[in-house]
Formats: structure tokens, sequence, C-alpha cells
């Protein structure tokens, strides 16, 4: 299908990030299911927004098409954050087996336990490459081809140097478990300690930016309406600034640009705690649709209620 018409630069990197995450899936049908997705969710949005369907038709396309990369991402990332939260257990059991008496060949097949997930298929590679005579450096190498994870990389490639330098390997594997544990320990502290940060900016993006914008669109649409019906006295100067109200806006523009403004403070508070949190920004894509959601639900729940309790107010 359209799979061949993007370029070999792209759908080699979409295939390399198919591998990283796990999916037993091809680029080719990877892309073409998104591109069918998008092309649905576009054409069912734009539908329900008639006066704006040319404008929301490729947008939406755009957007759903890049969160369906996105996905891509996260699976990596949550992948790669398993296997870094059971690493340093499973150093300390390829340690004790190689204690036990075991060579390292077989010392690794026997730790690749079926609970340590993708990192058991990685070690069970690496010993059997040990055993056709391939060092221990090289074997260990191919293990981040799979699992994207720099800890992963430097702690192997920290292991695999020592051993060929002299150094013992159960020394070696066992201080990389504890340097691994005592790192995790200080991102623990770490991220408990900006918390407050993160409530704060979920706060202002997803409850009160909602809020705000519901009472300014309600607010706008009653000044406007004031002005329209409203009469100036005879006795009172025409060219007063205070009573001269300008063009009437739409209504519809404002709930637009309400719902667009909406989009890009979630997109972007998820985007700051994600960095704050982790270190990176695209931590902080997975919080995005949550966000927005949430935001949406507010938005329209406010201004249902703003319009309920001012009704009253509101001329005739």
């Amino acid at each position: 299908m359209l799979y061949r018409f993007f370029p070999k630069s792209y759908r080699n990197k979409i295939s390399e990030m198919i591998i990283m995450s796990g999916m037993e899936t091809t680029a080719e049908k990877y892309i073409n299911k998104s591109l069918i997705i998008s092309i649905i969710m576009a054409l069912a949005i734009a539908f329900f927004s008639q006066p704006y369907s040319m404008v929301i038709l490729p947008c939406v396309f755009v957007a759903v098409f890049l969160f369906m990369n996105a996905w891509l991402i996260l699976a990596i990332d949550k992948r790669k954050g398993f296997v870094e939260s059971i690493l340093p257990d499973a150093l300390e059991l390829m340690a004790a087996n190689i204690k036990a008496g075991f060579i390292p060949s077989k010392a690794l097949i026997l730790s690749a336990r079926s609970e340590f997930g993708p990192l058991s298929e990685a070690i069970k590679k690496c010993g059997k490459d040990i055993m056709t005579g391939k060092t221990l450096s090289e074997s260990m190498a191919k293990i981040p081809k799979f699992i994207k994870s720099d800890l992963l990389e430097k702690s192997l490639r920290l292991i695999a140097e020592g051993a060929e330098s002299g150094g013992q390997l159960v020394a070696l594997l066992e201080e990389n478990a504890i340097d691994i544990r005592r790192k995790q320990a200080i991102q623990k502290e770490v991220k408990a300690n900006i918390i407050m940060y993160g409530i704060f900016i979920v706060f202002a993006g997803v409850l009160g930016a909602p809020v705000l914008y519901a009472l300014s669109i309600y607010l706008i649409t009653t000044l406007s309406s004031i002005g329209a019906s409203g009469t100036i006295p005879e006795s009172m100067p025409s060219n007063m600034p205070f009573f001269r109200f300008g063009t009437t806006i739409s209504p519809d523009f404002l709930l637009v640009f309400s719902v667009v403004a909406i989009l890009i403070t979630t997109f972007f508070s998820g985007i700051i705690i994600g960095l704050i949190s982790s270190g990176k920004e695209k931590e902080g894509i997975k919080y995005f649709p949550i966000f927005m959601v949430v935001a949406l639900i507010i938005f329209f729940g406010a201004r249902i209620m703003i319009s309920t309790m001012f009704a009253g107010f509101k001329p005739i």
C-alpha cells in the first residue's frame, strides 16, 4: 500500500523501533495500520465539525499518525523501565551461578528466568553465543540491540571490559548490581522531592485552564449580547471607550479556540512533567491522552455549570 511511499530511512527507523518494543509485527503492517486508523479518526471527527471540517481533517490525521508513532516510543520506554528494574536481580543471579561452579555461558543461560521477560531471551542468546566460541564482550554487545536502555548498555560494557582486563566476573556483576540499586534509590528520592511541581502543573493545565476558558467564553458571550441589546443614554458621550462595544465574536470560534488551546496546554503539561520527573521529554507523552480527556471533560462540564449558575443574570 502506501508503505512504499515513505522514505527508506523512516521505514528502517520504524522497523528498528518495533524490534526494540518487542512487538510481533512488521514495519509495513504497522505503518499501514497507522494510516488507516488516522484516516478513519480524521473523517469521523471532521464529520461532526462541519463548519471547520477542511481545517480539522488534516490536523487530526497528522495528530493521530504522530501519536501512533509516539505509541512505539512509549512501548520501548515501558520495556526499558521493566528491564532496568529487574537488571540488578539478573546480575546477582549470574554471579550466584558462577559462584556455584558453572562456566559463564552456562551461568548466563541458567539465570534467564521467565520472570525477567525480554531480558531473559537476550541473556539466553548471549550464553549460546559464548558457547559457540564468541567472546564475552561480543556476546554482551548484542543484548542492547533488542532492548534500548543506556543503563543496560553501559553496565554490560563495563562488565565485559572489566572481565577482559583481568577482573573477576563475579565481583563485576555484584558491584554493578549494587551501583544500579543505589542509582534507582536516588531516582526515587528525586521523584518524591519534585512531586509538588507535578501537582501544580496538573492543577494549572488540567483543572485551572479549562475552567478559565469556560468562564471566558461565558463572559465574552454575555458582554456581546449586552452590547447588541443595550442602548446608550443621549446624555452620555458616545466616544467613551467603556460604552463602545466592538464586533461580536462568534461563540463557535471561541469554542474552537478554547479546545485547541486546551489541547496545546495539556500536551506541554505532559511534556514538562516527563522532563522534571525523568529528565526526558518523551516520558511525558503517555500523560497527554489522560490530561486531554480530563481537561475536555472539565471544560464542557464547567460550561454547563457556569451557564446554569448565572442563567438568571443574563439579559433577555
